[in-house]
């Protein structure tokens, strides 16, 4: 029994140290063969764009993992903007480059120039990234003279930082006008015209609104005076307006934001609308840690938007 005892003690000894034999060898040979990569420098890959910093990293042995997206006006859509480590650092082969990549200069709304000086205008413009484009004049009954009658693109639509506005001024009333005519406001925005209106000699009179679908609401349907007709100074135009029937459900446009939380790993994002239309799944991405993201969507009546992570519900939010 002794000896058996023995013979176990002895078969446990050499077990433990061949495993420490082991370790220590394969802990020696990971050392040789990381002390045998070489030494090499971190190239620049600012404004390259992900595939081209990949084939580029590849020439050097190095790697590239994309961890966030930013807003950035100087650099496209895609394109890498940071990097760490940074260029001209000294790095061993296999080596991970992070890279923050642009997502293009933030969106702008085109701003409501209709019925403003054009000297105004051009400050909005300036203030806001947009850029004054072609300037017309025209002759007009409605509009005193240096203001807006239209511009293109129109209040309200979406257009990058830079893009030129185009510009209908008036030059006022023409010498060859001897009378005043009215004008045709039917199909109008009864806002527009209020703006387009003011300073003249036309006044607003009576309104009254009734429902018509199939046109937006507060577009104007009838006038009285009608469109053309000789009128007397201080004249009052009467005004028949489109409104919305009770039951009418109206189409809205909305922006869903979400930046994506922090963390080591990439994330699947899905967002789900429920609206009048039902539910559906209008985005299903995988996104770093610190993505922002920002898209527009239409909706149906009242909406609810659910925002799942890695298929966790993270935020529900109700747009009316």
């Amino acid at each position: 029994m002794l000896n058996k005892l023995k013979n176990l003690t002895r078969t446990a000894v050499i077990i433990a140290v061949s495993a420490f034999v082991f370790v220590m060898t394969l802990n020696f040979m990971m050392k040789i063969v990381i002390s045998a990569k070489k030494e090499v420098m971190v190239p620049d890959l600012t404004g390259k764009t992900i595939v081209q910093g990949v084939n580029f990293l590849s020439e050097h042995e190095l790697y590239l993992k994309k961890v966030a997206e930013q807003f950035n006006e100087d650099y496209p859509d895609g394109t890498i903007i940071d990097q760490q480590p940074r260029a001209g650092m000294i790095v061993k082969e296999g080596k991970i480059i992070r890279v923050i990549v642009s997502s293009g200069g933030k969106v702008i709304f085109v701003p409501e120039l209709i019925g403003k000086q054009l000297r105004e205008a051009t400050l909005i413009l300036r203030q806001v990234g947009l850029l004054l484009g072609e300037v017309t004049k025209t002759y007009s009954t409605m509009i005193k003279k240096d203001f807006i009658i239209s511009q293109d693109p129109a209040p309200e639509e979406i257009a990058s930082k830079g893009i030129m506005v185009n510009l209908v001024v008036s030059r006022g009333l023409s010498d060859e006008i001897p009378v005043i005519v009215m004008p045709n406001l039917i199909g109008k925005n009864i806002r527009d015209t209020r703006k387009m209106l003011t300073g003249t000699n036309i006044r607003i009179g009576r309104m009254r609104m009734i429902p018509d679908n199939t046109v937006l609401e507060g577009t104007i349907l009838r006038q009285d005076p009608e469109p053309d007709e000789i009128i007397s100074e201080g004249t009052e135009v009467n005004l028949i307006i489109a409104k919305k029937s009770e039951d009418y459900k109206v189409i809205k446009n909305i922006n869903i934001y979400y930046e994506v939380s922090q963390g080591l790993m990439d994330k699947a994002i899905r967002i789900f609308i429920e609206d009048e239309q039902g539910e559906r799944l209008i985005y299903d991405e995988k996104h770093s840690p610190g993505t922002k993201i920002s898209m527009p969507a239409q909706v149906l009546g009242k909406a609810k938007v659910r925002i799942l992570v890695n298929d966790i519900l993270v935020e529900e939010r109700e747009y009316d």
